[in-house]
């Protein structure tokens, strides 16, 4: 999948999915805009990535639209513009819902659902206003579709971007821009790693996976992003994607029962 002189941007893309998914993106010729919120992972996926004039930083949330219209200006600047757009910034907590506080709800909804919609609106009113045409991959959850304790604000920002993604393929296809995302099951990223590694992270394996026992690697979701913006997948539009080993066959295993196990969190009494 060549993407040769085409610039992807990328959300989140300091650390996780979003490293991996710049990673190949550079791997396959293109440029690379990152939005990205910690100054940390910035400078130390800058240094691991190692691309030199291909990619560039703006140090910001997406869930501040000022914040993403920098990054597009900085696009603008460095490369031209975005020819592709990945909506990967995310965070999650653990919290039953009688003990979340507004605040968690706020900052995890924003994050996830709303830098979506900022990110997809800015894009989109650029590639309209001058008639070129790409793809945007949402980076969803298996817990669009697999509600699990704990993760009442999580499950419902994955779940409406899910549908977020059909609305936008909808509005946009007649553009020329196709929108899919894409829901990861376990994936062995600093987000997921309470669940991946241990005892418990075997027994989750042993629970959920079909396929050949291992979590999801980064680069795993970066290959099927990269897949959903070429060519090859021309006339795909509007889909949610499972890149999860085959979890979504048997359900996702409560995360919250695996936190309880190692002592992590407790159930009120």
């Amino acid at each position: 999948m060549d993407l040769t002189d085409r610039t992807v941007l990328v959300t989140g893309a300091g650390s996780g999915i979003g490293a991996g998914i710049a990673a190949a993106v550079l791997a396959s010729g293109g440029n690379v805009v990152g939005l990205e919120i910690d100054a940390d992972h910035i400078e130390a996926t800058d240094t691991a990535l190692d691309a030199g004039k291909r990619i560039a930083w703006s140090h910001g949330s997406v869930a501040v639209a000022s914040d993403v219209d920098a990054a597009f200006d900085l696009a603008e600047d460095r490369f031209g513009g975005v020819d592709h757009l990945v909506n990967n910034a995310g965070l999650a907590s653990l919290s039953l819902v009688v003990d979340m506080s507004e605040d968690d709800w706020d900052l995890v909804v924003d994050t996830c659902l709303k830098g979506t919609f900022l990110c997809t609106r800015a894009y989109a009113r650029r590639a309209i206003a001058t008639g070129r045409p790409g793809g945007i991959v949402n980076i969803a959850s298996l817990n669009a579709v697999a509600a699990t304790d704990g993760l009442g604000h999580y499950c419902a920002a994955k779940a409406g971007i899910k549908q977020f993604t059909e609305v936008c393929a909808g509005e946009l296809g007649r553009h020329g821009i196709r929108v899919n995302s894409i829901g990861p099951g376990t994936v062995n990223t600093p987000l997921g790693a309470g669940f991946t590694v241990g005892q418990i992270g075997q027994e989750f394996l042993d629970r959920t996976l079909i396929a050949p026992p291992r979590h999801q690697e980064a680069s795993d979701v970066a290959d099927v992003a990269l897949f959903l913006l070429s060519p090859e997948a021309g006339r795909i539009t509007g889909h949610f994607v499972p890149v999860d080993g085959g979890q979504h066959v048997r359900g996702l295993h409560s995360y919250w029962d695996v936190a309880e196990a190692q002592g992590l969190v407790a159930r009120p009494v």
